[in-house]
């Protein structure tokens, strides 16, 4: 028995899904798979193909600092919040998802592992119950404050669809993405800067600063009017994260819209508009993103492009005509090669189921 659990991307709505607002992401054909079978002895194992094996004692169960924490934070939580005991089990580890692309790998193998687990002894849980566990694994063993997207989206991803999403009511939508002369694609710029996660937990503690000055419980009570009538209340980086929040809500309405109606010129630009409030109000970018995004945009057949993800480097979600060959972004890569002496990696991504379990 084994379970499936895709990565994702994020077509507009970042860094607002721990901020109560509106998120479009889909789930993509790229997948993480865990395999659960009885072990002999008293250790779990964890197997996976290019990084090799692991065992851990099944009553010691701590953060040890590696990818392997997103499956022993599986075993945490379902020894104590369901007092269960868990016999010595071998997982097998298998994904095709880029490490550190800012595809959601870590989401995805949190959800494998939780589904392959937990059907293995007998626990049914719903898919709510399922995303909602694999955020706090992320937020409370892991200890990375993000929302619920990623988990959301590789539980709950349909094929040919991307999802709208409220975080504050947990409602949604699955949107047809009625574009006929194109689609998404990656750039996984090859650039992961070393400011990681506790920039991001940085960005988080100043979205709340700024709520908490302001006498507000979410950024939904937030208006642009307000802001600028308050605004000597907050420090410049509290007034930038606070515009970055409430404009990149409004583009993921517009953006929604302009899937629905097949409007590519104005679902490009929308993404462009995103990198400029990522780049400059929420300051989440870096050099060689801001220079892929910027030589994307002079070529024709791209509509737009934004950096995606966490930020400080990853990749680029970038619109453009159907299939598009790798070999066409040659005179990019060239270019990119020649600034900053590193490749990027092109992936076409297309959208998909979300996670399933298998006998």
């Amino acid at each position: 028995m084994y379970a499936k659990a895709p990565g994702r991307v994020n077509i507009i709505g970042e860094h607002v899904d721990y901020n109560d607002g509106f998120i479009l992401p889909f789930a993509i054909d790229k997948n993480t798979t865990v395999k659960v079978s009885a072990a002999e002895g008293n250790y779990h194992r964890i197997t996976s193909k290019g990084f090799g094996s692991k065992t851990f004692i099944t009553n010691q169960l701590s953060k040890t600092g590696d990818w392997t924490d997103y499956i022993i934070g599986t075993f945490f939580f379902l020894t104590t919040l369901y007092n269960l005991h868990i016999p010595p089990l071998d997982l097998e580890v298998e994904s095709n998802i880029p490490i550190g692309a800012g595809l959601s790998s870590s989401a995805a193998i949190e959800v494998a592992s939780i589904m392959a687990i937990s059907n293995h002894v007998g626990l049914t849980l719903d898919k709510e119950e399922i995303y909602r566990f694999a955020q706090r694994i992320e937020n409370e063993f892991v200890g990375v404050k993000c929302g619920i997207m990623d988990q959301f989206i590789s539980v709950m991803g349909k094929q040919d669809k991307a999802v709208f999403l409220d975080t504050m009511t947990m409602e949604y939508q699955y949107v047809p993405i009625n574009l006929s002369h194109s689609e998404f694609y990656i750039l996984d710029s090859n650039v992961h800067h070393s400011l990681g996660d506790g920039a991001y937990n940085a960005r988080r503690s100043q979205c709340e600063s700024v709520l908490k000055k302001l006498n507000k419980k979410s950024f939904r009570e937030l208006t642009f009017d307000h802001l600028n009538e308050h605004k000597d209340k907050l420090n410049e980086i509290e007034i930038k994260r606070a515009k970055h929040v409430l404009s990149e809500n409004q583009r993921v309405l517009a953006c929604q819209k302009a899937l629905e109606t097949g409007n590519e010129k104005k679902a490009g630009e929308l993404l462009n508009e995103s990198h400029i409030s990522l780049r400059d109000d929420y300051e989440c970018s870096c050099e060689e993103i801001d220079f892929l995004v910027k030589e994307l945009n002079q070529i024709p057949f791209v509509f737009g492009a934004r950096i995606m993800g966490g930020g400080f480097g990853g990749s680029i979600i970038f619109l453009a005509k159907n299939n598009l060959e790798e070999a066409e972004l040659d005179p990019l890569k060239n270019a990119y090669k020649s600034n900053y002496q590193t490749d990027f990696h092109f992936y076409k991504v297309h959208p998909s189921e979300g996670a399933r379990l298998f006998d």
